[in-house]
Order: C-alpha cells, then sequence, then structure tokens
C-alpha cells in the first residue's frame, strides 16, 4: 500500500525526511514511532499529498505521488493529530457535509454516513453537537470522517493525544476492529501506543529510519532491557539471600547489575536485568539442589528496544572523527 524510496524533505536549512526507505503491505498495521521531532508528521504529510518529497519516489496505493494524487486519494483515508470539525454541526451533519466534499450522491452519502457511525461506535450521539463531545469522541468522529469513503488505506497521525486512560483503551480496541479490513499506518511517540496496535514497527530518529521490523522481533532482538527472574526456597535454617548469592555468585559479578532479595523467611528472589540467564541459573542451582519456585526470563518490550536503538544512534552521530 505505501513504497517510498529514498524520500527526502527539507524546510529550508532543516531536512525534517532524509533518505527514507518505506514498505507498507497490505493488511498491516505499522506504526511509525519516534520521539518528537523524528519525522513522523512530515513522513505522514508525504503520504498523505500535502507535501511532495524534494527527492525519491513514492508510490500510495499502486500510484505515484504526487503525480497521481488524486487517485491515491480516493483510496486513503486521513486523521490529522487534530481532528478537524465543526462544533456547531451535529455529528450526523457534519458527517454529511464531508461526504459531500467527496462528492457523493445523497443515497451513497446516507450509507457512508450510516456505515461511518456504527464502525465508530457514535450511535447514540450521532444527533448531538460536535462541540458538545468529550475528546474521545470527537476523535471517533474524525476518524468516522476519514472512513466515508471506505478507504482501504488509513493513515492516523498521533491518533490518541489527549484521550484518558479509559478513551485510550476503547480507541485501541477501535483500531484494532479497524484493521482486520484495511490498512493501518499510525504514528505515535509511545511506545506503548505501538505495541498495543502494530504489526510492525519503523523506528524513526532525526528523520532517519533506525529500524524497521515485526513487533516479535524487536523484542527477541532487544539487546537489553531483559531480566531474569529466579525465586529460590532455601531448606533448613541458612539464610536464602546468603544461600542464593553464594550459588549464583559468578553468574550475578558477570551479568552486572542484579537484585537479590528476601521474600519470606526461607524463600530469596533474585533479578538480573540483561541478556537471558536462566540457563546458568538453572544448572547452578540444580547442581546446588535448592528448590526453584520460578525461574524465566521477561524479554524487553518495544520501549526498552528503541531507547537502546536511540542512544546508540545520539552516540554515533554525536561522536568525533577519528583523528579530529
Amino acid at each position: 500500500m505505501i513504497e517510498a524510496r529514498g524520500i527526502t524533505r527539507r524546510f529550508g536549512r532543516l531536512t525534517a525526511v532524509r533518505d527514507l526507505d518505506l514498505e507498507v503491505p497490505a493488511g498491516v498495521v505499522c506504526g511509525l514511532l519516534g520521539p518528537n521531532g523524528a519525522g513522523k508528521t512530515t513522513t505522514i504529510r508525504m503520504v498523505t499529498g500535502m507535501l511532495p518529497p524534494d527527492e525519491g519516489e513514492l508510490r500510495v496505493a499502486g500510484h505515484s505521488m504526487p503525480s497521481e494524487r488524486r487517485k491515491a486519494l480516493a483510496r486513503l483515508g486521513y486523521l490529522p493529530e487534530s481532528a478537524p470539525s465543526n462544533p456547531e454541526m451535529r455529528v450526523v451533519e457534519y458527517l454529511g457535509f464531508r461526504a459531500d466534499l467527496l462528492g457523493m450522491d445523497r443515497e451513497a452519502r446516507r450509507r457512508a454516513v450510516s456505515a461511518s457511525v456504527e464502525a465508530c461506535d457514535l450511535i447514540g450521539v450521532e444527533r448531538r453537537l460536535v462541540g458538545q463531545l468529550s475528546k474521545g469522541f470527537r476523535q471517533r468522529v474524525g476518524l468516522a470522517a476519514a472512513l466515508l469513503g471506505d478507504p482501504e488505506l488509513l493513515v492516523l497521525d498521533e491518533p490518541t493525544v489527549g484521550l484518558d486512560p479509559r478513551q485510550l483503551r476503547d480507541f485501541r480496541s477501535l483500531i484494532r476492529r479497524l484493521a482486520e479490513s484495511r490498512t493501518i499506518l499510525i504514528s505515535s511517540h509511545i511506545m506503548q501506543e505501538i505495541e498495543a496496535v502494530a504489526d510492525r514497527v519503523v523506528l524513526m530518529h532525526q528523520g532517519r529510519k533506525l529500524a524497521d521490523d515485526t513487533i516479535d522481533s524487536f523484542r527477541l532482538t532487544g539487546e537489553r532491557g531483559g531480566r531474569t527472574i529466579a525465586i529460590v526456597e532455601v531448606p533448613g535454617k541458612e539464610d536464602p539471600v546468603s544461600a542464593l548469592r553464594a550459588v549464583t555468585g559468578s553468574i550475578v559479578d558477570d551479568a552486572g547489575e542484579a537484585r537479590i532479595e528476601n521474600v519470606s523467611p526461607r524463600v530469596a528472589r533474585c533479578e538480573l536485568s540483561g541478556s537471558d540467564r536462566t540457563a546458568e541459573i538453572g544448572r547452578a542451582l540444580s547442581a546446588a539442589r535448592l528448590v526453584t519456585i520460578r525461574l524465566d526470563y521477561e524479554r524487553p518490550g518495544i520501549e526498552d528496544v528503541f531507547l537502546d536503538l536511540l542512544e546508540r544512534d545520539t552516540h554515533r552521530t554525536t561522536a568525533p572523527e577519528v583523528g579530529s
């Protein structure tokens, strides 16, 4: 649905997006993730035809941008960060107005508005003034407007900004449901947001792409942020913390950051940050004949992986050249 090859966008001396390659297959939820100023919104504005790339090639829904912009936009729905709306219009009036802008006749407009209201769970508020709705419902109205043409590609720019936890949960569920029948490109600077809804993630920093992979692959390849957890019962009167430290001493020393603490008079817990050490700890506990209650590894989340990549990229771009 989206194919970008080396697209670049400049604003004067500022290069907002630099030599970006991006591919979003049909039927996928792709998340653009990065801190503020990473180039996410500029990328989305190029994808939606609001800005032409200064360099590179861009195709959206099979059409070249910007030369075939009208054909591409006919297959695309867009929800900007601050969804535009008329607060003095009722929900159905506003959606009808947006349908008129798409050139729909009366019957097509009626069907499209009805389908969008149902898809975005607006039944019951469709006769209320948009300005009287909560932030969460106004976002739904904006999303319903983006769905009026039944687009194959849905582009969402920071769609959950300003939502409370309950609205956030409901909006995530709505996005996952919509993803069952269309391709979605969603941007956010909130790692948990992308992790909750996306199949693929594109990490951006300073206008460049740092990484592009599936959610599961990011979790598997994270180099830090995970933790090995061992909970052990120590029989007899020996102090559990001392016994566990004696058994895992060399492993803990090699692993670096670790924490060993009492859970109960006979049970201790050891937590090691970093890579998976379950095999080494398991062998040590077995040799010492201690009772293992729990031994597993919690993989790093997308946030841990992103922060690791961001830190390394920041160090790379700011490090002095050899000999300077």
